[in-house]
């Protein structure tokens, strides 16, 4: 599967014994973050003895797993849904909690775990993933350039002239950095990426600080910034105006079901606030409508017309995003506290001027994954046409099964998407919960469709 056999810094092999082994379909996950471990493993729990699978994760990190999301160690970034809710494995709700407890540490499943310790389960995974007879388990690391499809399966290219053969690939690309934002990007103390790991430092000791954006990217911003410089004034400035809302200390069990049927936006807007009205005359809490209904997300997304979706985004989403991805507890007492003490205001890009800051940091969210200059082998893609932006611009363009769609508008039939490439096809494509859901479909799909095509060993 690899042209180069010292390409592979790690290989696991569970080996056949009585007879010819049945040859195995070849996997590449480009990416090994959270989606492309995630894949990886549910491939490798879909394969069996008579249907093996080869894996090979490709990515330019010396460590799989923590990715973008988990690899901050401040003690404020923590997750942001509960421990119980963040399993990495489908049909298996408890190992995540238990795998903390096994590793010393004292975890209930309503705790906000750090997000380092969350990618240290990851990395666990992927390093001690069952491999079930007959299949392996590979990874190279480097950075892809171009994948093409040739006459012996897909060619994923690396830097340096090595290639990895497959005969599916599966794109888990993360996430870009934030867009470019002209109206503050000509400030002199523009900072692009909230993400650089020495921030604080190129921040410096402002005394006052723009954060375009009110997410919670933003608000893990102003954590690091606070530490550095404690007396530093934030001003959180987005088009809504609006903060996340936040999570419950003890949640209760979600509903079984929140009866929503797909449909027409309006209708759907309508019952989704009866139900919270519902909800707060009965005693209950909004908040376990929200958790319940996400879990129809998807559904209730692809139901809509290519019109009501446009319109979802354009007057609904926001409401949504910050519903549904909240403020642990802790961090939520902590931005109440400097509100309070008038560290932190947030207001509307019409009431800032810009020129009043010291810095101005971008915070607005990551850009579609489609934009270019982010990532070497999305330019060469979106250039030969092998790849194209959603219509509505979210993420990539896919068939109903995760499968690329290319600029003819044909679907490839061994290329797929996981996580926020696809965004577009469905809504809630990021978190864990909706990364299971992918690898299972991916898996599902990639495993009965190449069956009987399966080619070379992963060390070649």
């Amino acid at each position: 599967m690899v042209r180069d056999r010292s390409l592979v810094t790690s290989l696991r092999r569970a080996r056949a014994f009585g007879g010819a082994a049945p040859e195995a379909v070849r996997v590449a996950v480009v990416g090994g973050g959270a989606s492309g471990v995630i894949t990886a493993l549910h491939l490798l729990r879909a394969a069996t003895p008579e249907q093996p699978v080869e894996v090979c994760l490709v990515d330019r990190e010396a460590r799989l797993g923590p990715g973008l999301a988990y690899r901050h160690d401040h003690p404020r970034h923590t997750l942001n849904n509960y421990a119980g809710r963040l399993s990495a494995v489908a049909e298996d709700p408890d190992h995540l909690v238990r795998w903390c407890r096994a590793a010393g540490y004292d975890v209930d499943p309503t705790d906000f775990l750090p997000r380092t310790l969350y990618g240290d389960y990851l990395t666990d995974l992927v390093e001690n993933a069952p491999v079930p007879t007959g299949s392996a388990l590979g990874r190279v690391r480097g950075t892809v350039r171009d994948v093409l499809r040739e006459d012996d399966g897909v060619h994923v290219h690396l830097t340096g002239g090595w290639s990895v053969v497959a005969d599916a690939v599966v794109l888990a690309l993360g996430n870009p950095p934030p867009a470019r934002l002209m109206k503050y990007a000509a400030h002199a103390g523009y900072l692009p990426d909230p993400w650089v790991p020495d921030l604080a430092e190129q921040v410096g000791e402002p005394a006052e600080v723009l954060l375009v954006g009110s997410g919670l990217t933003a608000l893990d911003v102003v954590s690091v910034l606070h530490d550095s410089t404690p007396m530093t004034r934030f001003t959180l400035v987005s088009r809504h105006g609006l903060l996340p809302r936040t999570h419950r200390t003890d949640p209760s069990p979600m509903r079984q079901t929140v009866d929503v049927p797909a449909g027409r936006l309006e209708e759907m807007v309508t019952q989704v606030r009866a139900l919270v009205d519902q909800a707060a005359t009965d005693g209950e809490d909004w908040r376990d409508v929200v958790d319940t209904l996400r879990a129809s997300a998807n559904r209730l997304w692809r139901g809509l017309d290519e019109e009501e979706q446009a319109t979802f985004v354009r007057d609904h989403g926001r409401a949504w995003e910050v519903a549904r991805h909240r403020m642990p507890p802790a961090q939520a007492e902590f931005v109440r506290q400097l509100k309070a003490s008038g560290r932190l205001v947030v207001r509307t890009p019409g009431e800032v001027d810009p020129v009043a800051f010291d810095r101005v940091v971008n915070c607005s969210g990551p850009a579609p994954v489609t934009t270019r200059g982010w990532n070497p082998l999305v330019d060469a893609l979106l250039d030969r046409g092998t790849i194209r932006p959603h219509r509505l611009g979210l993420g990539l363009d896919l068939d109903p099964t995760g499968r690329v769609v290319d600029s003819t508008g044909e679907p490839l039939p061994d290329v797929f998407a996981v996580g926020p490439a696809r965004r577009g096809l469905d809504w809630e494509v990021t978190a864990v919960p909706d990364l299971r859901v992918q690898a299972l479909e991916v898996a599902e799909e990639i495993l009965p469709a190449l069956e009987g095509r399966g080619g070379h060993s992963v060390t070649a």
